[in-house]
């Protein structure tokens, strides 16, 4: 009986506990923590953040990542976790300079890279002959799926121009902007 009764508990401790981030940050960080959710959440969670008061906001973003803890009896959220891990990876690599800074989750590489991961392989073209500066991400691990991006600036500003993902837009004319040599190394990557 004794044991139950701790294991009864154990998840509400554990809660208190994971919450300490939203529970102590100032409004200005819990909406730089809501900004890149947008690549995770649901029809349902869309559009309610914005109108919150200051508790608001923290209960709405427990509430997020409760429901996506794969180990809920931890005090670890692994999701949460692994996320920020890979937003701040992809404002260190992916932000975009210029008249306003762009943070690299709001760049076509960062979102690609907060939703999928990292790509298992990845062709690079910093100054090819023919075209401007180009990579390709391809991803083997649930499907196979390839994103093209293309330098259109040549300052460093990777826009997708084409992918096999439905659930993303190509532009009509990215064979035109690549150019043939460039559409047949991406397709042979």
């Amino acid at each position: 009986m004794v044991r139950w009764f701790v294991l009864a508990f154990v998840p509400a401790v554990l809660t208190a506990q994971q919450d300490t981030t939203f529970s102590t940050s100032s409004e200005a960080k819990l909406d730089s923590l809501y900004g890149p959710l947008v690549y995770l959440m649901k029809a349902d969670e869309r559009g309610r953040y914005g109108s919150l008061a200051l508790e608001g906001k923290r209960a709405f973003l427990r509430q997020f990542w409760k429901r996506r803890d794969p180990t809920p009896e931890t005090a670890a959220n692994e999701a949460r976790t692994s996320f920020y891990e890979r937003v701040a990876t992809v404002n260190r690599t992916f932000r975009e300079g210029g008249a306003a800074e762009i943070p690299g989750w709001r760049t076509d590489r960062g979102r690609i890279y907060l939703k999928y991961g990292p790509p298992t392989a990845v062709l690079t073209r910093p100054r090819p002959a023919s075209t401007n500066p180009y990579e390709v991400w391809r991803y083997e691990k649930r499907r196979l799926l390839k994103f093209v991006f293309l330098d259109l600036t040549r300052f460093g500003n990777y826009t997708l121009v084409w992918t096999d993902d439905r659930h993303e837009a190509s532009r009509p004319d990215w064979s035109v902007l690549l150019g043939p040599e460039a559409v047949e190394d991406a397709m042979r990557f």
